[in-house]
């Protein structure tokens, strides 16, 4: 797959035609998917490149200014999925200041007719250009020159399909509810790192994750997990919290107990795949009640595998 990055100065030197699919694609849900796969369908028609025009950071971080914004995805793992979808290029606009000053009329003429882009598949609601001002009807004006065919709006109860519905489930803890919207389960990838040791004495290792990513953080509990370790899925179960027990922290602490695993993970990166919650964070009364506990998490944990053999 290849990834085209553009700038605010950025000049066409591109021969190929493409149809592309634009958008944000934060965290690639059921509705991106919907977009992506007419996209592909048409290029296959069409006999033309199969490619997606996005974004290196969400504009909503430049355009309001905000230095914590969370994600679902990192682009290394939109990337994987878009590549796994038969995306060939990727169009990646490299979103700053100067670039979210760019008009819309510019932006058609020099981000999409002049990379040989004929036909843009888009959500109902996308908005480009400085201050928004381009939308699906400003589009049509240049229709001799590009196609645009426009996704209409997918709901799950009632609700819009998007990143914000999304962003919700996972800090509520709902990460099954999430994972039936996203194309892929939730996860996130982070290098481990050193913790207090307490899980090995009791019989619990636990890998201790520092996320390589700005990540939307599930809820604080305990829940079923597979730890990816190149390559190879293992399950688990993850702790979020703050360890109330042994050694209150105040930061939360992403801890995982991978199952069936020997081995040094310092300083490696593995990624937490999130299935289902278990249960809320608890303080017990000593090492004993912990580990009768745990031990009951292990189980609810493999039952739930056990009961759902495809996930």
């Amino acid at each position: 797959m290849e990834i085209i990055k553009i700038n605010s100065s950025y000049q066409s030197h591109l021969s190929d035609e493409y149809v592309v699919a634009i958008g944000n694609f934060d965290g690639i849900h059921k509705a991106h998917e919907s977009i992506l796969r007419l996209a592909k369908k048409i290029a296959k028609e069409q006999n033309k490149k199969f490619g997606v025009m996005t974004f290196d950071t969400t504009p909503k971080k430049i355009i309001n200014d905000i230095d914590n914004y969370f994600i679902l995805r990192s682009q290394s793992q939109k990337f994987d999925i878009l590549e796994e979808l038969g995306v060939q290029a990727v169009f990646l606009l490299e979103f700053d200041k100067n670039f979210k000053n760019i008009i819309a009329d510019d932006f058609v003429q020099r981000f999409i007719i002049n990379n040989g882009i004929k036909y843009i598949v888009c959500g109902y609601d996308w908005r480009f250009g400085k201050d928004k001002e381009g939308c699906v009807n400003f589009l049509l004006k240049y229709d001799k020159q590009v196609k645009t065919v426009v996704v209409p709006q997918e709901k799950i109860e009632d609700l819009k399909i998007g990143s914000t519905y999304i962003h919700q489930l996972i800090l509520n803890g709902e990460v099954d509810k999430a994972n039936e919207i996203l194309t892929k389960p939730y996860s996130m990838i982070g290098q481990v790192v050193h913790g207090n040791k307490k899980g090995r004495l009791i019989g619990f290792p636990t890998a201790n994750l520092a996320c390589v990513d700005n990540y939307r953080i599930p809820a604080i509990g305990v829940y079923a997990t597979k730890t990816m370790i190149n390559g190879q899925a293992y399950l688990s179960m993850t702790n979020i919290g703050h360890n109330p027990t042994f050694n209150y922290n105040n930061n939360i602490r992403i801890e995982t107990n991978i199952f069936d695993y020997q081995g040094d993970l310092y300083q490696d990166n593995i990624e937490i795949v999130f299935y289902k919650y278990i249960r809320k964070e608890m303080i017990f009364d000593g090492v004993d009640q912990l580990i009768k506990q745990l031990n009951k998490d292990k189980e609810k944990v493999l039952s739930y595998f056990a009961e759902h053999p495809n996930e």
